[in-house]
């Protein structure tokens, strides 16, 4: 690569991809193209090793992006944790594309997880997740819209209050 050019992030790479994706297969609705890819993804990973492997390639090369990337994020103890889905939820998908919706994490996770659901995302996704709250609240607001815990404590008190 020349040292001109300069490297593409993670959310810059994934938009070029769906962007790819779209071309190619002439589809326009990005969330069923999303849940397309992740059962097509999640079929051919069960049929073909080199298709695991070539995603495997493709995740790790990404994980270096977002080391070595300068808005790397601290690791929270969310990234650790698994979170469960709640009983009757098994339809319910999230777009990885699109914006976050708490509401939509509330009813999958339920009022104990959210937070811990919530966090995982970056501060934009969490600025975002605000103005879904804010169009259902819209006579409250974050304590400081600049610090991402304020606006993941906002999220929460507005939907799940008392957790």
């Amino acid at each position: 690569m020349p040292a001109t050019t300069k490297l593409k992030t993670v959310p810059q790479r994934a938009a070029e991809a769906t962007r790819r994706l779209r071309t190619v297969l002439g589809l326009e609705d990005l969330k069923l193209l999303s849940a397309a890819i992740a059962e097509a993804a999640a079929d051919e990973a069960d049929r073909s090793a080199q298709f695991r492997s070539h995603v495997l390639t493709i995740y790790q090369e990404l994980a270096m992006l977002q080391v070595s990337g300068s808005s790397r994020r601290p690791t929270h103890a969310a990234d650790e944790v698994e979170l469960i889905p709640l009983p009757g939820t098994e339809g319910i998908r999230i777009d990885p594309f699109g914006t976050v919706d708490p509401i939509l994490l509330l009813r999958l996770y339920g009022p104990h997880q959210l937070r811990t659901a919530l966090s995982g995302y970056s501060y934009t996704a969490l600025k975002e997740a605000v103005s879904v709250v804010k169009s259902r609240y819209p006579k409250t607001k974050p304590k400081d819209g600049r610090k991402a815990d304020a606006l993941l404590d906002y999220i929460v008190e507005q939907i799940a209050p008392g957790n």
